[in-house]
């Protein structure tokens, strides 16, 4: 009888064994795949929202004021167009220079420049709201990298005496024969200026931040989102790791339940975290070639 009851008992355990030989495979592999699978924490280096600020270069030699009494001021009369060919004639004639365009935003904040003097009744670069060519590049949307303005006010014989006059002072004719300078406006116009009649000219020189690499702002959007994503998924991620290390059930899944979920999660997670550490490459190096670009005009 005792023979039997040993028997029966031997049967039970070897019968048991092959009912579960499958449940304890699985719980082994799995186990297996979460011990191999180690989270790989979010240590991306941090993309640069905008591109380095550089200081921005402007370039303002003093106010050039001619008065010749002898001259009859309303017998000349000064031409923009006049006064960016000579412009350019002498780039030309001093360095073989490239011929400067001119820009109808310059054009703008040439003529805003022009028209508040007269109505402000100063001569200076900076007006008495301290606003600067600067201030009035950004105001008519000219972004950019390197501005300068040149003024003058007199009775000018014509557009050669004015022009003339600007190349011999050193600022000015720095502003004329700068290598950095790509494109110009030009304003001039005759008015009263404290009780006289007189001419007023402007030129803005300046080279804008679109000649320098591009910066793609939807691919820095892309990054942000990815990022948030990935800490979310890593708190997700470390949270389920530390039930299954703790051996207890979580949202109501088993242990080998809670490994199946961690599995099926870790991969995703790091295929965004390579994804998201590549665009940020990709970015990051669009920075540094754009502010490579501005420090050539610095």
């Amino acid at each position: 009888m005792k023979l039997s009851y040993q028997i029966f008992i031997i049967f039970f355990v070897i019968l048991s064994l092959f009912i579960i030989k499958d449940d304890i495979r699985l719980i082994v592999k799995n186990t297996s795949i979460y011990l191999n699978k180690k989270i790989d924490t979010p240590t991306i280096k941090s993309a640069e929202k905008n591109e380095t600020q550089l200081p921005s270069k402007i370039s303002m030699p003093g106010a050039l004021r001619v008065v010749d009494n002898l001259l009859n001021n309303n017998s000349s009369k000064l031409s923009k167009d006049s006064i960016i060919d000579l412009t350019n004639k002498y780039r030309k004639e001093n360095g073989n220079l490239p011929s400067l365009k001119e820009n109808a935003d310059l054009d703008f904040s040439a003529d805003k420049k022009l028209k508040d003097m007269f109505n402000k009744q100063y001569f200076e670069h900076m007006s008495p709201l301290n606003i600067d060519v600067g201030d009035l590049g950004k105001e008519v949307g000219y972004e950019y990298i390197i501005i300068g303005e040149n003024l003058a006010m007199g009775n000018f014989k014509d557009d050669q005496s004015l022009v003339d006059a600007w190349m011999a002072s050193q600022g000015h004719r720095e502003n004329i024969l700068n290598k950095n300078y790509i494109d110009i406006g030009v304003a001039v116009g005759m008015g009263n200026f404290k009780g006289k009649s007189i001419w007023m000219a402007v030129q803005h020189f300046g080279t804008e931040k679109n000649v320098c690499p591009s910066i793609d702002q939807v691919l820095y959007g892309i990054i942000s989102i990815n990022q948030a994503e990935i800490e979310e998924m890593s708190k997700n991620l470390s949270l389920r790791r530390e039930m299954i290390n703790k051996n207890v059930i979580y949202e109501g899944d088993t242990y080998s339940e809670q490994i199946n979920k961690y599995n099926l999660l870790i991969n995703p997670y790091n295929e965004l975290l390579k994804d998201t550490k590549k665009m940020i490459e990709d970015y990051n190096n669009q920075i540094r070639a754009f502010n490579l670009c501005i420090l050539k005009y610095q």
